[in-house]
Order: C-alpha cells, then structure tokens, then sequence
C-alpha cells in the first residue's frame, strides 16, 4: 500500500487566516492535550514556531511536571477545559498521545481548529496499539496521520499523512520510535500549513476503515500457536515486544508449558522446514529451543518475569521436555476461548496494575517464621459455625464473619489499612480450560481500611462495598505484571499466592469441599493462612502451613473470633477497636 504525505483537497484555515497580518497570525493560542514526551517535543516545537501555549491538558507525570516547569496552566481533566476555554479563548488544540476523547464542547470553542496525532495510517488502523496491529498484519508499510478533531474517534479530515517503513525485524518498540520522530516533522508540516494558509486536508474513506479498541487483544493473548506458520509467529513476538522500559499494554508473547505459561522474547525464523508435526522440540540448547511449526522451524528464546534471559536447557528440565517430545497446539476453540477471556478482563487492568503497585506484606503477630519451608505443611481445621450468628441468613452471617475477621486481624497486627489475598469460586469465564486457569490470576488484592472507633455495622458496610467492587472487577491476566516496569521488581507478586493471608468465599456445599492435601492447594488464596467461609451456611475454616502456623494458634484465633462475634452481637454499638477479643 502507498500513503500520502501531502493530500490536497479543501483548506484547512479558516477563510480570513490569509488576510491578517503576519504579526497578527504569529502570536496563536493554543492548547495541547496529550502525554509523555512526544506531547512535550510538540509542545515546544508549537512555542519555537511563534504560538503561545496557554494550557496543558496533563494525561500524565511526565508531560504535566514540564508544564509546571514552563510555567504553563495544567489542567487535569476535559471538564476543566471546557470551563477554561469559556472564559479564555484559544485558536488552536493540539492533541498528542491523548487518552481523552475531546467533546464538541471542547474543540468546538476554539477558534480556528483542532487536530489530534494518530500512530497509524487512517482510516485502515484507527483506534489504538496500532503499530503492533501492523506487525500482526506482517505489513511493510506504514504511516502516521494528523488529522481534524471531529465527534467520532480518529474520524476527522486527514491533514498530514507520512510515510514509515517497516522493517522485517521491527518490534513494537522500534515502529513506536520511528513513528515517533515522523509524528514531530509530520507537526512541523501540519503547523507551517496553518501558518502559510496552505494546508490541505481530505476525507477518510471510512467504508475502508478498520478500528481497534483499546480492549481488543491478539489472537489466544500472544501464546504461540505451533501450527501457525513460522512468520505469524515472529510477527506475534515483535508486535508484543515493547522494551524492558515501556509498559506493555497488551499481553506478552508466550508458550504454555505444562502447568505455566513461559515469556517468549524472540522467535528466530529459519531457513529449513523439518517436516514433522508442528510443535516437535528439535533441538533444546540452552539460549533457546528449536521447535517445529507449520512451515519453516523456528528458534525459540526465553524470559522470566523480570525480563531477564531464561535458560531454556534448565525449563525444559524443569517441565519435563526433552527433544523428540511435542509441546501442545491450542485449538481453535481453546484461542477463541483466551482471547475472549482477556478482552473480558482488559478494561479493569487499571484498577488492578495500581492495586498491586500498593502492594504491602501483612503478618500475624504469633507466626513461628515468616519464611516458607519446602514442602509446606498444610492442614485444614474442622468446620465452624458461629453460634452468636445463627439467627442471621447465610448471605449476612457471610458478610459478618468476613468483617469480624478483618477487624480481628487488623487489632492483632496494629494495621488497619489491610491488603489481603482474596479468592471467590470461579465464574463462568474461569471454568472449563486449564489454559485459562495458568494465564489468568485466582486471587487478587482486596484492600480494605478498617476504622476501629466505628461500629461493626459501619465496617461491615465498609467491606461488603470492597466485595462488591472485587466481584465487579473479576480478576486480571497474570501477565500484567510483567508488563508494567514499576511491578516487575516486586519478587512476591511472581507468586500465585503473592499475599500470606487470604480469604475465600465457597458457593459450594462445605460437606463436599475435601481438605487441602487431596485438592493440590486449589483453595488457598494465602501462602500462610486461608480464611474460608461457605457462603450457603455461614460456617468458616483454616487451612494454614503448620510448618509456620501452629494448630494451638489456630483454635486461639478460633475462639478470638467467636468471643468478638459474641461481643457484636451483645454491643452492635460499640467502638470495634473496643470490643473484648
């Protein structure tokens, strides 16, 4: 495909922009909208060519401290805008690596236009991500577009359109860095055509025009599929490699082996085709494996969730494999199945990336050591059912045994800002594929902060809206936290059970739930101590690493429970900070 770099159709300055004088036109107020350092590089490129920036609307840190810094308006959200071009009038908004969709009641008060950047050749790659999108599509050219703000998303006029080539070893990161650089000549064209008066602009043919939303994922979320051919999987890889230093957005490129699902850092295409089954492990070498596929053989390297080298001779040790054997081929319906389930969960990977940026260990006090010993010793205790509860329903005993622990374990650790691991029993999603059980996390942070001088009612009000927004925010792809720089350094949060003390609410029978040790852990939620609670009766359990945890400890946790179940009931009213334990 061929991309314009200078269309011509109408003019994109108003009728009149000819006739001021050149002293009138070099002095524009303007707005720029968007982030990171591209925002800036534009920002100052706008000041270098005569216009006068009058705010900043700050998508992030970085661009918000250099506004700051230059002593320009920050202005936090579109509302803000809206009220502040009521009573200052601009010219021009510029829009750079914005997150924010711009109402008409934003660009529409500006005087003389509004354009928005768009990595990618519209209309064929609106949306976002759309360079990896490109990879995907194993495209050869590129291109990057300015286009006119209009009340659809990068459906405006396109007014600069520059070519960018892509290479055969292109990844995510070096499209992004080429994109970035024609983006700031692509600017200094667009802001010379509005100078001058010579700007052109045209319409998309948008009959064309293809749109990725932000939740959209690659086919089953980046794991490879042996039987694809040897270039969709590189391409797979390259499109999902965005360097050690940038978020990743998407999901990691990655092969399940056995019960996990390794990171891939690069697919090497090679010249031969073996000619048996794809998936065959050819040679195991310890920088990488060669593996069939569905055309040429491929060499497969390795990372861990730091980002560093694996060693592939030492994970094949580990799994099991040895060369002759066959890593297993995803089927349709097993991709179709992953990839639904991330662009399910996707939208909440905020919330959850800036809950396990909090991450914080809690211990109780009388543990015999923090640290783990290999194997664990787990136990479970007997059922309980609280007597002080009985005339309650089993949805509100539920409720009130959740908070009556929480209040009890932040008296007895002097925290009351708490983050514990929580597990409920999986929805429809989580069922039915071990695939999706390896690549999507069971337990997940619930964070909740108990008031000791409110009453139990104030607080258990308090934890059922927590439960409420834990159930609304289901879980996230286990690969997020490889993704994200700032969580990558967190050791524990590589753990399955990343938090010591959990809880879990059981919707099945308590008489049908065995113990521990004949449901391989499968229940635990904490890699110290799980709080079980069936939410049909209201009863609750332990199970706990007796190595660390002693049975003593847990009937005198037991009895501590029941003595404040008691005392709520007895003193609704009271303090919870006050209530004998």
């Amino acid at each position: 495909m061929t991309y314009r770099a200078s269309p011509a159709r109408e003019s994109a300055c108003q009728p009149g922009d000819q006739n001021r004088p050149p002293e009138a036109r070099s002095i524009s107020p303007t707005v720029i909208v968007g982030s990171g350092t591209l925002a800036i590089r534009c920002a100052q490129l706008a000041i270098e060519m005569g216009h006068v920036i009058g705010a900043a609307l700050c998508a992030g840190g970085v661009f918000r401290d250099w506004a700051v810094r230059s002593n320009i308006p920050s202005i936090a959200s579109v509302e803000e805008l809206s009220s502040f071009l009521k009573a200052e009038p601009m010219d021009w908004i510029f829009s750079v690596a914005n997150p924010f969709i711009l109402p008409p009641d934003v660009f529409g008060r500006v005087h003389r236009g509004a354009f928005n950047y768009h990595d990618g050749p519209l209309p064929r790659y609106a949306g976002t991500h759309a360079t990896s999108w490109a990879l995907l599509a194993q495209e050869t050219e590129y291109a990057i577009t300015w286009h006119r703000i209009d009340d659809g998303v990068d459906t405006g006029d396109v007014v600069v359109q520059r070519q960018v080539l892509i290479a055969p070893t292109d990844t995510a990161l070096t499209l992004n860095l080429k994109c970035y650089e024609a983006a700031i000549e692509g600017f200094r064209e667009l802001l010379t055509g509005l100078e001058n008066g010579k700007l052109t602009a045209y319409p998309q043919a948008l009959v064309g025009r293809s749109y990725f939303p932000r939740r959209r994922r690659p086919d089953a979320a980046g794991c490879l599929r042996w039987d694809q051919s040897a270039q969709e999987l590189s391409a797979m890889t390259r499109a999902l490699g965005f360097g050690p230093y940038h978020p990743n957005p998407m999901c990691l490129p990655k092969a399940l082996v056995g019960d996990e699902a390794v990171t891939v850092r690069r697919v090497e295409v090679l010249p031969q085709q073996s000619g048996v089954p794809a998936g065959s492990l050819l040679e195991v070498d310890s920088s990488h494996w060669r593996v069939a596929t569905g055309t040429q053989d491929v060499d497969v390297c390795f990372g861990n969730s730091d980002g560093q080298v694996l060693d592939a001779r030492a994970l094949a040790r580990h799994s099991n494999l040895e060369e002759g054997g066959r890593l297993p081929i995803l089927s349709d319906e097993e991709a179709r199945s992953i990839t639904a389930t991330h662009e399910l969960l996707a939208p909440w990977e905020d919330f959850w990336r800036q809950r396990l940026g909090q991450f914080r260990v809690l211990h109780p006090p009388f543990v015999s050591s923090f640290l783990a010993t290999a194997p664990h010793q787990w136990q479970s205790s007997s059922w309980f059912s609280p007597s002080a509860l009985a005339k309650l329903s089993p949805l509100d005993r539920s409720e009130s045994l959740v908070t009556a622990w929480l209040i009890y374990f932040a008296r007895i650790t002097g925290e009351t800002e708490l983050q514990l691991g929580w597990l409920r029993e999986p929805d429809g999603w989580r069922t039915g594929s071990k695939a999706i059980e390896v690549l999507i996390a069971s337990v997940v942070p619930m964070e909740v902060t108990i008031d000791l001088a409110h009453d139990f009612e104030d607080v258990r009000k308090t934890v059922a809206a927590e439960c409420a927004q834990l159930r609304a925010h289901a879980s996230f792809a286990r690969d997020i936290v490889a993704r994200c720089p700032t969580l990558r350094g967190v050791e524990a949060l590589r753990s399955h059970q990343p938090w010591p003390v959990g809880i879990r609410i059981m919707t099945e029978s308590c008489s049908v739930a065995g113990d521990l040790m004949t449901s391989h852990r499968a229940g635990l939620c904490g890699d110290l101590l799980t709080f079980e609670v069936c939410a049909l009766d209201g009863s609750f359990r332990w199970h706990f690493d007796a190595s660390r945890l002693a049975p003593k400890q847990i009937d005198r946790m037991t009895q501590h429970l029941q003595t404040l179940l008691h005392g709520v009931m007895a003193d609704a009213g009271r303090p919870v900070g006050r209530i004998d334990i």
